[in-house]
């Protein structure tokens, strides 16, 4: 799954001109345990990182664990009372993280923040699945309609520069079927993973049995 979505970022990052000689910021909303804090160390050492996450204690594991970068105990909802304050950065990005906000003023409050963020002729990473219509299918994950993004962008000034898939069905474990699924996974992750890569480089249609999950785009996001 990580491997993935480094697959997509090293992608946006290098439409944006972003080398890894290139010194430039970036702001990670909702870090997690820092795997991509660790994708920019190695492959853009030249960058400074700055990660937030609304868990104190990964938060102090990562303080003790990585250096060479800042890390931030921070609710998304409310990055004006963050210790990041009014700084900016070249790249701000949130994977995952924002379907997990169920309420719509605060999810739309923790993508005005991470806007505002933005340096000049920066640019903002999110994720979303985008489905036709919103469909909140547990009771801590909400996927908001392409609509509602479209609508959320609009009025706080952005636009969508680009859209890459992350997945094939990677998320959702692989094919329906439970034979070709037990012939992809017996050998653990790698045959799943290599076939989910060649299906979204051929672009082979995804079955209806795919999940959101699996249709998660990352989207590169400017301002209008």
């Amino acid at each position: 799954m990580y491997a993935c979505k480094r697959q997509a970022l090293r992608r946006a990052l290098a439409a944006e001109g972003l080398r890894r000689d290139r010194t430039f910021s970036v702001l990670d909303g909702g870090c997690g345990q820092g795997q991509l804090a660790r994708f920019y160390q190695k492959e853009f050492p030249a960058s400074s990182y700055v990660g937030l996450d609304i868990s104190e204690r990964a938060i102090t594991h990562l303080r003790q664990s990585m250096s060479g970068a800042e890390w931030y105990v921070a609710n998304l909802s409310a990055l004006q009372d963050s210790e990041v304050g009014a700084r900016t950065f070249d790249v701000v990005q949130s994977f995952e993280v924002l379907h997990l906000l169920l309420d719509d003023e605060a999810w739309r409050q923790a993508l005005a923040g991470l806007a505002d963020r933005m340096a000049a002729n920066g640019v903002l990473l999110v994720t979303a699945a985008l489905p036709d219509q919103t469909e909140e299918r547990s009771t801590y994950l909400r996927y908001r309609s392409r609509a509602q993004w479209n609508d959320a962008f609009v009025s706080l000034g952005l636009r969508i520069a680009a859209q890459r898939a992350m997945y094939y069905w990677l998320p959702s474990g692989g094919p329906a079927n439970k034979y070709f699924r037990y012939a992809l996974t017996r050998f653990e992750s790698v045959p799943l993973y290599l076939v989910d890569r060649a299906a979204l480089t051929l672009g082979v249609p995804r079955p209806s049995s795919v999940g959101l999950d699996s249709r998660t785009h990352l989207l590169t996001l400017r301002r209008a």
